[in-house]
């Protein structure tokens, strides 16, 4: 006979590769605001909580399908403990946690290297463009 303090089990959840990958990033993220506070202020649980959401759906593309639930819990999860945790060791125990998911720094790199766009022309006092001329061309 079930009782009102028996443990219920939660609904299974799908995890995908993404979600790993996306649980990677956000333990990254997390260590990384960590690391900016004070070393020795201890972790408060509610923040953190909040933190995990907040970059859950940040890290999910902002949407509310529910895959933002399934990452902030398996964050939580893999996330060291935060009785009595003070900032600085806890962003360390955090990068530990991402590097085991299988985030590293090298990862990060953009894809395809930006480029700085050039400025726009300066204008005359009408406030139209110019168009180049010869004299400006550049010799090939």
């Amino acid at each position: 006979m079930a009782h009102r303090s028996d443990l219920i089990q939660g609904p299974a959840l799908d995890v995908t590769d993404e979600h790993k990958s996306q649980v990677a990033v956000v333990l990254a993220r997390l260590a990384e605001r960590y690391a900016e506070e004070e070393p020795g202020a201890l972790v408060d649980d509610f923040a953190f909580t909040m933190r995990v959401g907040a970059e859950a759906y940040d890290a999910t593309g902002r949407s509310l399908a529910g895959a933002h639930r399934i990452v902030a819990t398996l964050v939580r999860r893999e996330a060291p403990s935060v009785d009595g945790a003070a900032c600085g060791p806890f962003a360390s125990g955090l990068l530990d946690a991402a590097r085991a998911q299988g985030w590293s720094d090298d990862d990060n790199q953009p894809a395809i290297p930006r480029h700085p766009v050039p400025g726009p022309r300066r204008t005359d006092e009408s406030g139209r463009v110019p168009a180049p001329r010869p004299e400006q061309a550049v010799a090939r």
